[in-house]
């Protein structure tokens, strides 16, 4: 069954013998680790298809206050192109999917040897599209609740949090909130500087 998935479906210039010499050296090994790797994959495909969701918010809002501008440059650039979005989205997982791939292939070149399961490795690789992705939609999510980050970083994100949410109850609270965070970091940055 995996050599005739295999043969018929790998490269259409291929020869018969590369073909079958492609089957007998990786097939099973490329089918076992993509078995393996279908936590990670599905975890792959729910933070793709969240991020397009937002990504599309984003845009949709940004169009609509740059129409209400009058800005025609803005409003180009924001507008939705379906074929644009599906083609990025395609990328990111053909990318995304390499990316574990290669991961698992470290995993059962170095993990294996030593007694580590090669799954390992395939969560590596999830863990990096994991941190890839969720700035992303963070970022999506946040700007369609009217919250801007400073810096897109997790604390950056955190602090988003933090005041959307004081702001939410109440607005002083949250104001004095960002207040006194924004007072922290300069004098951080400040010691930083000095010390340097």
């Amino acid at each position: 069954m995996t050599e005739k998935l295999f043969t018929n479906h790998v490269g259409g210039g291929m020869s018969t013998g590369a073909r079958g010499t492609f089957t007998i050296l990786f097939g099973n090994e490329v089918l076992g680790m993509m078995v393996d790797m279908r936590w990670g994959l599905l975890l792959m495909a729910l933070l793709i298809l969240a991020d397009y969701r937002y990504g599309i918010g984003e845009s949709q809002k940004r169009y609509a206050a740059a129409k209400a501008a009058g800005n025609e440059i803005q409003m180009e650039l924001y507008k939705v192109h379906g074929s644009r979005a599906w083609r990025r989205s395609s990328n990111k997982t053909i990318d995304y999917l390499i990316l574990l791939t290669v991961c698992g292939s470290l995993g059962m070149a170095i993990l294996e040897p030593v007694g580590i399961s090669h799954v390992w490795g395939c969560w590596l690789g999830a863990l990096i599209v994991f941190r890839c992705e969720v700035f992303s939609i963070f970022g999506h999510f946040f700007f369609l609740r009217g919250v801007t980050i400073e810096k897109r970083t997790l604390m950056g994100f955190l602090k988003a949090l933090v005041v959307a949410f004081a702001k939410k109850k109440d607005e002083d609270v949250g104001s004095a909130i960002e207040e006194a965070i924004d007072k922290t970091e300069k004098d951080n940055d400040n010691k930083g500087n000095k010390e340097q």
